[in-house]
């Protein structure tokens, strides 16, 4: 136990040193990419945790004398505190995220295997933990706002930001390099505006023409497809929209661009009392263009 302590303490120290000096950590697979842009903690700061934890497991090992004769088992509560919340990461990925970080599923093998690895009782409470985390999950229907409780996941995976000079909103468009009419709504985004716009394609592209942007590092187009996958929408182009009562999200060409030309041309907010206008039991505002719309999973023609 004292040796896995050890090589974790090795691999999440790694990780925080690479995360100081690169901005990012080592990342294995895609997966990780896209669980680091849902987390609203810094990668760099979880794995400082992780670090910790498994410092703490090292030296409890090292120094621990009698078990069955302490009152309390901090070492063996600090395993299970440990676990759960992996457990709980593992869950998120498995029915939220719906991908994997190979590095995240490391730690959480690590975490397991060290309180497997501590007796009979903690196996059996570990397994337990584990299990029932996993089970709570797959039994919870996550509402889309859950998707979007922040708009940092956007911010991150944006190609690039279109900033005004004296914005009063913020938009998010998600859209196709395949898609004409996310072509056209592009078109009607490149005259500077009262709306600071955020670019989020859905698929790896090298550049867009006609809007002077300015780049992000981070971009990750997979993030954008996530976070149509969790809202429950298979079409482009969508534009999302904070208001003061939540989120909303336009979808289909003409909506969109009729929102862009009374929005983002003015100080004041636009609010849609017409067709085509739907509100779930999440008080999720939907406005929605039946023309005008690309499957994400089919490339879109005329």
């Amino acid at each position: 136990m004292k040796i896995i302590a050890l090589i974790a303490s090795l691999i999440t120290a790694i990780q925080a040193v690479t995360g100081l000096i690169y901005g990012s950590t080592i990342c294995p697979n895609e997966g990780c990419k896209v669980v680091e842009g849902l987390t609203t903690v810094s990668p760099l700061y979880l794995n400082f945790m992780g670090l910790i934890f498994f410092q703490f497991v090292f030296w409890g090992l090292r120094f621990q004398k009698n078990k069955s004769k302490q009152p309390v088992d901090l070492l063996a509560i600090a395993l299970i505190t440990g676990l759960v919340f992996d457990s709980v990461l593992l869950a998120y990925q498995l029915f939220v995220a719906r991908t994997f970080c190979a590095y995240c599923l490391l730690i959480f093998a690590i975490v397991l295997t060290l309180n497997l690895l501590y007796g009979k009782r903690q196996m059996a409470a570990g397994i337990a933990v584990a299990a029932v985390t996993i089970f709570s999950f797959s039994v919870l229907a996550f509402i889309p706002t859950g998707g979007l409780s922040h708009t940092e996941p956007l911010k991150k995976a944006a190609y690039g930001v279109k900033s005004c000079s004296a914005p009063t909103k913020e938009i998010y468009l998600i859209f196709s390099s395949n898609c004409p009419y996310c072509e056209n709504v592009l078109q009607t985004l490149s005259n500077c505006n009262s709306c600071d716009l955020y670019l989020n394609p859905i698929d790896d592209i090298k550049s867009i023409s006609n809007i002077e942007l300015e780049p992000n590092s981070e971009f990750a187009p997979e993030i954008n497809r996530l976070i149509l996958s969790v809202m429950g929408i298979d079409t482009v182009p969508v534009l999302v929209v904070k208001s003061d009562d939540g989120y909303r999200f336009i979808k289909g060409e003409s909506k969109i661009v009729n929102y862009v030309q009374h929005a983002c041309f003015t100080d004041a907010d636009v609010l849609y009392l017409n067709d085509g206008v739907s509100t779930d039991e999440q008080g999720l505002t939907v406005i929605t263009d039946q023309e005008g719309q690309c499957s994400v999973a089919i490339d879109c023609e005329r």
